[in-house]
Formats: structure tokens, C-alpha cells, sequence
């Protein structure tokens, strides 16, 4: 499958966009896909993407033809998604303020407040809206949240990927002055234009952590009380792991992530980079936040708010979008043997299938070659191209007929049985039945997301198995 990630960023108007392209480009990796990443922007960026292979061009005019293309840009127009969603057979659009009247496809906008963004029901855009679809990076997916302790001992200084508004050695100088034997732990990144001056800052009670990876990012956040940041993308990271912050607003386009965060309760607001009080406010929320019970409520509204699975989220709804709008589902056919031989072989299946033994392929040939010819078995499989998604199979031989499905293991995860069971019963008029092993908790509770009621319990080839009903 051919994927692209189009997006724009660099060290005249930041990585946000950069960063959340990376941890969707990382989630499509997850499940075997490597989409070409394209960013208008220059050569700083390859601090964020650290290892991916990315193409660095002015891609505001030239045209893609890719199965599914991703946008995340304030710099394209109307036209050029237009462009986009007739070339592909996906466009997917990252949406921060409802900004476009966007062309049939996906919209994105991971943020913890839906109620006023207005968006428009329609039937051809699916919304991804809410935090669920919040994008991090893979070292957030699973990760251990943070302790809290009962004095504040540790404070971390975050600014962005180039400091904008020089704000780092303000603030590192406030807590120098104010907090003397307090830890500073302070981000300086390849773009910063002010290394020297955050260094003349430096002793023994400030560290200086320098373009730093996500494991070292997270290794910082996970060994402090408090942050003061930047109210981009760093807010989300610093929530999951559940650091409580101090926020300063840096361009205008971060308003709803600051009001969202604030309306949650996990962010304490100092102000815009340019008020007045700015620094006077940053000691105020200081002092404020040394109540430990406080800290904890932060950790806990931040911990609620961003679980760190939101690009994995994202793919997956993309990917299931994708094969159901493009996938064939069809009779089989004897080119299908060997295809449908290593999805019946696999552990997985062979685990929930009431003869749990391995098949042998000569078996199996001579299985397929009978089902081919069975007028009381039918077959069918969902197909993208040339390979399998799953198989869906009717007996016929009972009152009501039996179905029983299976997925290839590398379509897995992406929500395809709904579709493969939708496609099946589709076929049926009246009552059909499944049988299900008693162990087998996940297809229990799938079955019954699908409508399927429990009858009773059976037993089938020595297992334990549970009858459902349906219709």
C-alpha cells in the first residue's frame, strides 16, 4: 500500500505539525506500512524525525496519486485537497480550527473540546474528533506515568524546538533567582538561537539536555515535579506521562489547545510570551502548585485527558476506512487454496478453532478441493488486490445456518471482522448461528457488539463452547 504524509514545518515557524506527522508515520509502521514523508520546510526538521526517511521539498505544487495521502499544513489551499482527494482513494485531513470546507475523505482533529469546533455532518467525511486522536510519538504508547512527590524538587523548562519568543533563559534566570536549590532540567534544541545565553545561566542545580530523542524527552518529563512550557505539542506529552505544568502561550493558532487544557484542569495558564506579568504570574503558579495534592489532581485530569495511543488510533480507523471502501468481498476460488491455507494455519486461528492441531498442506488440499464442490458450505473472502483480509464461512447442514470468520494476522486490529461478519450476514435472511469457545473472551464480546445473543452452552470436539443467536 502507498501512503504519503504531507506536511510543513521548520525553524522559522515551528515542528508542531512535523511532530504529529512523525507519530502517525510511526503508527502506519506499526501495522507493516511505510508511508513517504514529505515536509515542506528545511533540514531542522530532521531533529524531530530523528530516523525517518523524509523528503524534504515545496510540495504545495506538485500533484500525488497515492491509495491514501495525508495532509496536515496550514499552507495548502481548498484546491489543492480538492486535487488531493480526486488522485487518491483516501485523502486525510489534519484539522485544527475547522479551516477549510474540505473534499470527501477523513478529517483529523485530536483535541480534548469538540462542542464549538463546527463541523458539518456529512456523508462523505468520516470525523476522527476528540482526544482519542490526539497523535504521539511510539515511546508515549505505553508508558509509566509519573510519581508524585511531596515537595517540588525537580523543574523541567521546555520551549519548543526553537524557542521562538527567547523565553528559556528568562525563565531559567526567574527560578535561579527564586528557586536557588531547586533542579532545573532545561530542553535546548537544534534550532534554539540561544544556546549561549541559557548557558551563561548554568550551575551545579541546572542541567542542560540537548536535542534530545523521545526516550530522552521522556526520561526528562518522568523525572520532574513540575514544567513550564511551551502550549504546543510538548502539553500532550507532558499530560500522558501526567506532569504538572505551567503553560505560556507562544503563536495564536495555540488558543484551543491552552482553553482545552485549562477546561480540563491539567494546565496551569501563566499567559501569552508577551505579558506583562508573565513572569510574576510563573512564580504565582509555582507557589501554587507546591501543595501536593494538587500535583496529584493534575497528574490524574492530565493522565484522563491523553492516553498516548491517538496515532495509533488514527491509522486504524484510516486503514479500516480504507478496506472497506476498496475491498471486494467474493465467493472463493480455487486460486485461493494456498492463501486461505495459511490463514486457517495460523496460531491465532488454530487457537480458537475447536481442533486446535496444526493442518497438514495435503490435507488441506484435499479439504479446500470437497468445500469447492460442498452445496452445503458456502465460502467467501474479503480481498484488497491480490491477498486476503479474512475468510467468512456459512454451514448450511443445521436448522439455522452456522458462520464463523477469520483474519489474516497482519489486517488484525483494524475493526475489518465487523465488516467480514456485516458482509456474511448480509447473506442471510433469518436466524444464523455461531459457536464459540468458552475461553475465547474476545470473540464472545465481539459477537455481542454484533448483536448475537447467548443460548447456551454446548460442547464440540471436547471443548466447552458457547451457542449464540442472532435474528
Amino acid at each position: 500500500m502507498e501512503v504519503v504524509i504531507l506536511t510543513e514545518g521548520g525553524k522559522d515557524y515551528g515542528y508542531g505539525h512535523v511532530a504529529r506527522c512523525s507519530s502517525i508515520h510511526q503508527a502506519f509502521e506499526h501495522y507493516n506500512i511505510s508511508p513517504k514523508f514529505i515536509v515542506n520546510g528545511d533540514e531542522s526538521i530532521k531533529s524531530i524525525v530523528q530516523d525517518m526517511n523524509v523528503e524534504i521539498i515545496d510540495w504545495l505544487y506538485d500533484s500525488f496519486n497515492a491509495e491514501i495521502v495525508l495532509i496536515d499544513s496550514y499552507l495548502a489551499d481548498l484546491t489543492f485537497y480538492e486535487e488531493i482527494s480526486k488522485n487518491s482513494l483516501l485523502g486525510v485531513y489534519v484539522d485544527d480550527n475547522n479551516r477549510l470546507d474540505y473534499p470527501k475523505g477523513i478529517v483529523i482533529n485530536g483535541t480534548l473540546d469538540t462542542s464549538d469546533m463546527g463541523y458539518l455532518e456529512r456523508d462523505d467525511i468520516t470525523y476522527l474528533i476528540g482526544n482519542e486522536f490526539i497523535p504521539l510519538r511510539k515511546d508515549f504508547w505505553d508508558i509509566q506515568k509519573l510519581k508524585i512527590n511531596d515537595s517540588i524538587e525537580n523543574i523541567l523548562i521546555t520551549m519548543g524546538g526553537n524557542d521562538l519568543r527567547n523565553l528559556t533563559p528568562k525563565i531559567l534566570e526567574l527560578l535561579n533567582d527564586n528557586f536557588p536549590k531547586v533542579n532545573k532540567k532545561v530542553i535546548i534544541a537544534d534550532s534554539f538561537k540561544n544556546t549561549k545565553e541559557i548557558e551563561s545561566l548554568k550551575n551545579e542545580y541546572v542541567e542542560l539536555i540537548y536535542s534530545p530523542n523521545s526516550v530522552e524527552i521522556i526520561n526528562a518529563m518522568s523525572s520532574v515535579d513540575l514544567a513550564i512550557s511551551a502550549s504546543g505539542q510538548t502539553l500532550y506529552e507532558l499530560a500522558c506521562i501526567g506532569v504538572p505544568t505551567i503553560a505560556i502561550g507562544i503563536i495564536d493558532n495555540q488558543k484551543n489547545n491552552i482553553k482545552n487544557l485549562v477546561n480540563q484542569g491539567f494546565i496551569e495558564y501563566a499567559g501569552c510570551w508577551n505579558d506583562d506579568n508573565l513572569l510574576e504570574n510563573i512564580l504565582g503558579r509555582i507557589n501554587y502548585l507546591k501543595d501536593k495534592n494538587i500535583r496529584f489532581d493534575k497528574r490524574l485530569l492530565g493522565i484522563q485527558a491523553v492516553n498516548g495511543k491517538g496515532s495509533l488510533n488514527i491509522v486504524k480507523n484510516i486503514l479500516k476506512e480504507f478496506y472497506k471502501n476498496n475491498s471486494t468481498f467474493r465467493s472463493i476460488q480455487k486460486e485461493d487454496c494456498l492463501k486461505i491455507f495459511e490463514i486457517a494455519n495460523d496460531d491465532e486461528v488454530r487457537k480458537s478453532s475447536f481442533n486446535s492441531e496444526k493442518i497438514l498442506l495435503e490435507d488441506h488440499k484435499n479439504w479446500f478441493k470437497n468445500i469447492l464442490n460442498d452445496d452445503s458450505v458456502k465460502f467467501y473472502v474479503l480481498e484488497y488486490e491480490d491477498d486476503l483480509i479474512g475468510q467468512l464461512r456459512l454451514d448450511f447442514d443445521e436448522k439455522y445456518p452456522v458462520i464463523s470468520i477469520s483474519l489474516n494476522k497482519k489486517y488484525r486490529g483494524l475493526g475489518l471482522s465487523k465488516i467480514l461478519l456485516s458482509k456474511g450476514l448480509e447473506l442471510i435472511d433469518g436466524r444464523v448461528i455461531a459457536y464459540i469457545k468458552k475461553e475465547n473472551i474476545r470473540s464472545i464480546s465481539f459477537f455481542k457488539s454484533m448483536g448475537f445473543k447467548k443460548e447456551c452452552e454446548v460442547v464440540i470436539k471436547n471443548c466447552v463452547a458457547l451457542k449464540f443467536i442472532k435474528g
